[in-house]
């Protein structure tokens, strides 16, 4: 690729990263909470359970993943769309 596609080239293992990184810590976050619960939580003036925080941090630990990982393989693909195109690095 060229020099310009850098940017985007480190932005797609940074996504990936974050992916990673994102559902580590979500997922340790949720599991604490699941298993130690303790003082209900304050969401939008609602006191929810520990318990409950736990179980929703683990649902957005999938969404965080998710959206992160397809960030990084939407910018990846554009780039292989480019590198194919009459004109660009690898056609």
């Amino acid at each position: 690729m060229a020099q310009p596609y850098k940017f985007l080239q480190v932005s797609v293992k940074v996504f990936r990263v974050l992916a990673w990184l994102a559902l580590a810590l979500q997922v340790i976050t949720g599991l604490i909470l699941l298993i130690t619960g303790g003082e209900p939580v304050v969401i939008g003036g609602l006191d929810l359970p520990a318990r409950l925080v736990g179980v929703l941090n683990l649902v957005a630990a999938a969404l965080y993943f998710f959206s992160f990982w397809f960030m990084g393989s939407l910018i990846q693909l554009l780039l292989d769309i480019r590198s194919r195109l009459p004109g660009g690095q690898g056609g």
